[in-house]
């Protein structure tokens, strides 16, 4: 049985969650591009740096973040996660070089970096692996939220306000939720005294050290999901406009049902995959996204167009509670936040090398080769899970079962 404080400790980890990705959705996709224009007069190439500056600092954070939770404790890095992710918004609007804006910037992709595997790790501390799907589908229900909030919310507020209140917004956003987490949030005793906290050993040599090959398939598997997923990003719009041949209202309205999909079975998968297994949603919602990435080319109407988005909606709302909660089942417990990080690296360098990946081959090879590429990318994550559900049932027949498990 759960206590009172774990679940307000966990409901105030997804308040968390979906403010912060709410204000970094305004910043990044509607604040930052704007002002950068507008203000600063910067052209399209420095507005592509700066999102690109905020990946690389968030993706390059994520591993030592997981690493500085071991050592000392979820909550002082979660509240310097936000911390850093507030303070450049005071300094933004005055600023006139795009180098210190985009140092800045590098300061609030940090603190991105550090959120992720905090809040993870304090999650898998407080809950045990017969919850780890639901706990984690309600996370990435939330996560959902956050990030098709953003842009919406940054839209209206834009048209409301200056740019300089605007950065204010999005700065009180960040400053409740710290204080939020300081009133609110109670860590467990047990994760502020791993025994990775009380070793000096570097975290590279940490992960050689307690990585085992499921493990090491399983971030694989998430490095080409993400990347498959990346691909796309910015090819949406224009695989609308220029090959189903739509208005970008119309597509929108098309994006709609794959949205309501996902966020509506994404809990229940998660409970399914606590209940029944990980690997059999894990395989079959592979196998949902990879069909209409490999059918593509077979037709552009956008009924069976939406149709195959709202398919690929579903393989995404199994996958994904599945493919978390197996790695939290592998994950070395006196290693958790360095491996969460680790996790949260791999599939942070798919959804920044995808975009780029995805681009090029839409460029040079054609409008449909980036969704070959992706539905062969998820073919081999396909057949890496499949290994993986083989190799767990031999352990599940043997007299050693868990015997490599993170969690118990």
């Amino acid at each position: 049985m759960q206590t009172l404080s774990t679940h307000r400790t966990f409901t105030i980890l997804l308040a968390t969650v979906v403010l912060m990705e709410l204000a970094h959705g305004i910043e990044l996709i509607a604040l930052f591009p704007l002002y950068l224009s507008s203000t600063m007069r910067e052209g399209a190439d420095v507005i592509g740096v700066t999102l690109s500056t905020y990946l690389v600092a968030d993706i390059l954070t994520r591993t030592p973040a997981g690493w500085s939770a071991d050592r000392f404790g979820r909550k002082p890095l979660l509240l310097l996660g936000v911390l850093f992710s507030a303070l450049p918004l005071l300094l933004m609007p005055r600023v006139d070089s795009p180098t210190l804006f985009l140092a800045l910037n590098a300061v609030n992709g940090v603190g991105a970096g550090c959120i992720w595997p905090a809040i993870y790790a304090a999650v898998a501390d407080a809950y045990g692996r017969e919850r780890y799907g639901l706990v984690l589908g309600i996370i990435n229900m939330v996560m959902l939220g956050g990030i098709a909030l953003g842009p919406i919310a940054g839209g209206f507020l834009l048209s409301r306000v200056t740019y300089s209140a605007a950065f204010l917004v999005c700065f009180a956003i960040a400053a409740f939720v710290f204080v939020l987490v300081v009133a609110m949030v109670r860590e467990p005793r047990a994760a502020r005294g791993t025994d990775l906290s009380r070793s000096d050993a570097p975290p590279w040599r940490t992960l050689a050290q307690q990585m085992n090959a499921t493990l090491a398939r399983l971030l694989v598997i998430g490095l080409l999901l993400t990347l498959a997923i990346g691909m796309m990003l910015p090819l949406i719009s224009l695989f609308g406009r220029d090959v189903v041949r739509v208005s970008p209202d119309v597509f929108a309205l098309m994006l709609i049902p794959p949205g309501i999909v996902t966020a509506a079975l994404i809990v229940p998968a998660g409970h399914w995959a606590d209940r029944r297994g990980r690997h059999t949603p894990l395989i079959l919602g592979l196998i949902l996204i990879a069909i209409p990435f490999a059918g593509a080319p077979l037709s552009i109407n956008p009924i069976i167009v939406s149709a195959g988005a709202t398919l690929a909606g579903v393989g995404y709302a199994l996958l994904v509670p599945a493919w978390n909660a197996l790695v939290m089942d592998w994950i070395p417990v006196s290693a958790r936040g360095l491996f969460l990080g680790a996790v949260a690296t791999a599939q942070g360098i798919g959804l920044a090398a995808g975009p780029s990946l995805g681009g090029a081959l839409w460029a040079r090879v054609g409008v449909y080769a980036p969704f070959q590429a992706a539905a062969a990318f998820l073919g081999l994550a396909i057949l890496l899970t499949v290994w993986n559900a083989r190799l767990d049932a031999l352990d599940n027949a043997s007299p050693g079962e868990h015997k490599m498990r993170g969690t118990k």
